[in-house]
């Protein structure tokens, strides 16, 4: 790196001076800590220092205002922050990366002015380096955190050191790949989100509820997340619930432990920087014998007044996430799924809001907003019928896209040509994690074949790879669309019509119009257009058309007759590896003589038997006929009963395989043997599923 230049001129005095257009900037701390700011000055200016306190600790806070190819390389803010530090081994975890924290998020003075990505960090510890790759194993959405040692910096940080540094922690650390819901917006993307945290914001404030409702990974947890922080930071009260955790506490037990999480998460910490606090000497009786059935209502509003009181008059914001789980009809467990524990939570939770709604409000996010839209629980009214209006998180238009990848990728040392966007945006829809997740996968290709970064991705490589992609992005598709076929098989029903079958097909499902396919528009699978309808992500299209190939609507015979052929070869195939694998593993060199033992009788095809003994197992498997399978299992029930589970089922469907030929003779089928075919074909295919 040419030209750089040394911002900072030190003296062996207790403090150095740097001169910023002519002024001078005070540096501040001890002999190490001007040492390592006047190291890095070499590759940057220095535009601020001081001194500061937090939790007990002194540090020093020094703004860098890097040159203009390392802010090129890697993608750094106009200013930089240098944290100098004697936190060591012990202190890390607990305190500097809460005051980096502060300082890059809470803090209203620098957190606009700073890279809120990047920084530098310089510790007494000499394993500091080894902690802080440690840490970033166990927490990788944290910031990204360049570390040195004071001793490093004394020895002299180089250009090829500062460069190595900078690409180990920049470059090798995977950001498209964080699956973990974000905890700031360091990496929040999409202009809609940031509107739906200040709408729900807003309702807060005003006392009011809210309802946030889209697929499963689309970003509902880290909406929730920052909503939090945004409460946090003016002071007001906000407790996170996912009720994953929860749904095996009784209604009356839930309520308690949200009081006890409260008490948790605001106790008084001396030297704490917390907006809120409870106050040093706050008690409540927490005792399970004040929530039981009968009086957990009246001790529950009660212990939300004395909180309020003690956070000084400051509304509490309740936020319950994954509400299908203390949901009635999809809950995981009984007393909230069939039973009246959702009727008795709600219940309590209306009266007190209904009472005084100074006290709390609270925001429930799932993927769908039945349980505020169905009218009745077990024949009672839903006390949360219609309370709230429904918000879906949309999925990233263009722009979003766009902007998500060239800026995640610009700290990776990735750039990518303008097309690809739009491909990415085509495939995936504009799902942040689908496109995160497809990122990473290009990102660690990269990385294992060792091109020198920065690098420009071509759109060359994405079409080369693109079949790979959707089949390794499968599981993800998978993951999204579970929570429909398992908890609202109907809109997956309309899903699967719509992609197999297509606009026509659907639209004649819609019998009670378009209230019966809302929830579909909200969540941004299906769009409307001139009055047809279509599927937005193409993965999720492909994935059901792939799954469900077999169930697409056909009217013509000769397609009918195709789709036989199909279906019964790759039954064929697979029952044929099935055979030779379970035969080599229990007979070994002597399988052959085993198949040919156990067909004996079966056929009175001398030429045949001539051939298989002159062959070896795999050839030999080729040469049988389809009927002979059937013979080889059934005579050795004993190794395929796990795999078929019901013999008389396995005989009854292969039978009904083997007869219906109308393929090989040019026949007709009616609807009713369509049917038992189709029965038939299913049992094998989920049976064989693994082979």
């Amino acid at each position: 790196m040419r030209n750089l230049y040394s911002s900072l001129v030190l003296k062996d005095d207790v403090r150095g001076i740097a001169r910023v257009n002519g002024a001078k900037i005070t540096i501040f701390g001890d002999m190490r800590t001007r040492t390592a700011v006047k190291e890095l000055s070499k590759y940057g200016l220095v535009t601020f220092s001081r001194e500061t306190c937090f939790k007990s600790t002194n540090y020093t806070i020094h703004f860098l205002k890097p040159v203009k190819k390392l802010k090129q390389l890697y993608n750094l803010g106009d200013e930089v922050l240098i944290l100098c530090c004697n936190d060591g081994f012990k202190d890390f975890k607990s305190r500097t990366k809460d005051f980096l924290d502060y300082l890059l998020i809470t803090n209203s003075e620098f957190r606009n002015r700073l890279d809120k990505i990047t920084c530098f960090l310089f510790d007494d510890y000499a394993d500091i380096v080894d902690l802080v790759k440690d840490d970033r194993l166990d927490h990788p959405d944290s910031r990204l955190i360049v570390p040195f040692s004071y001793e490093e910096a004394i020895n002299g940080i180089s250009e090829d050191m500062l460069q190595s540094r900078l690409r180990t922690f920049l470059y090798e650390r995977d950001l498209f790949g964080i699956a973990s819901p974000l905890r700031d917006d360091n990496l929040f993307f999409g202009k809609d989100r940031t509107n739906i945290i200040s709408e729900l914001y807003g309702k807060y404030r005003q006392g009011e509820h809210g309802g946030l409702f889209g697929l499963r990974r689309i970003g509902k947890t880290s909406i929730l997340n920052l909503l939090k922080l945004r409460v946090e930071q003016v002071g007001g009260v906000a407790v996170y619930f996912d009720c994953t955790k929860y749904h095996h506490l009784r209604w009356n037990r839930f309520l308690l432990q949200i009081v006890r999480d409260i008490c948790e998460q605001y106790k008084f910490v001396q030297n704490s920087d917390a907006r809120a606090q409870l106050p040093q000497d706050f008690k409540l009786d927490l005792s399970e014998a004040r929530y039981s059935d009968s009086e957990a209502s009246l001790s529950f509003e009660s212990d939300l007044k004395r909180l309020y009181v003690a956070f000084r008059s400051q509304r509490i914001l309740l936020i319950f996430d994954e509400i299908e789980q203390i949901s009635f009809g999809t809950s995981a467990s009984e007393h909230w799924k069939t039973q009246n524990d959702s009727l008795f939570f709600w219940q309590s939770i209306r009266s007190i809001s209904q009472s005084d709604n100074k006290l709390f409000s609270f925001v429930i996010t799932g993927v769908n907003p039945k349980c505020v839209e169905d009218r009745l629980i077990n024949g009672n009214d839903n006390p949360i019928f219609n309370i709230l209006t429904p918000q879906y998180v949309q999925l990233f238009s263009y722009d979003d896209i766009k902007s998500m990848i060239s800026s995640i990728g610009a700290h990776l040392g990735l750039s990518f040509e303008e097309e690809i966007y739009t491909k990415i945006m085509d495939d995936y829809g504009g799902h942040p994690f689908l496109t995160r997740q497809v990122c990473s996968i290009i990102n660690n290709d990269i990385l294992k074949d060792g091109k020198v970064r920065p690098y420009t991705v071509s759109k060359y490589q994405y079409d080369k790879k693109t079949e790979e992609y959707r089949v390794k992005m499968e599981s993800v598709v998978i993951q999204i669309l579970g929570v429909l076929e398992d908890h609202y098989p109907n809109e997956y029903e309309l899903l699967k019509i719509l992609s197999l079958d297509g606009s026509a097909a659907f639209s004649k499902k819609l019998v009670r119009g378009e209230g019966t396919i809302s929830h579909l528009l909200g969540y941004c699978l299906i769009k409307k257009d001139d009055n047809d309808y279509f599927i937005k992500i193409k993965s999720v299209r492909d994935y059901i058309r792939e799954k469900y190939k077999y169930d697409i609507t056909t009217s013509d015979m000769s397609d009918k007759r195709a789709q036989i052929t199909r279906r019964r070869g790759a039954i064929e195939e697979k029952l044929r590896n099935l055979i030779r694998s379970q035969m080599n593993i229990k007979f070994g060199k002597k399988a052959l003589d085993q198949l040919i033992t156990k067909l004996n009788g079966s056929t009175q095809d001398k030429t045949q038997t001539s051939k298989l003994r002159s062959s070896n197992l795999q050839s030999a498997m080729k040469l049988l006929y389809f009927y002979q399978l059937k013979i080889l299992i059934c005579k050795d029930w004993v190794s395929y009963q796990a795999i078929f589970n019901d013999k008389v089922k396995f005989e009854q469907f292969f039978d009904i395989i083997n007869n219906f030929r109308i393929d090989a003779h040019a026949g007709d089928i009616d609807s009713e043997d369509e049917a038992v075919l189709n029965i038939a074909f299913k049992f094998f295919e989920a049976a064989l599923i693994e082979w």
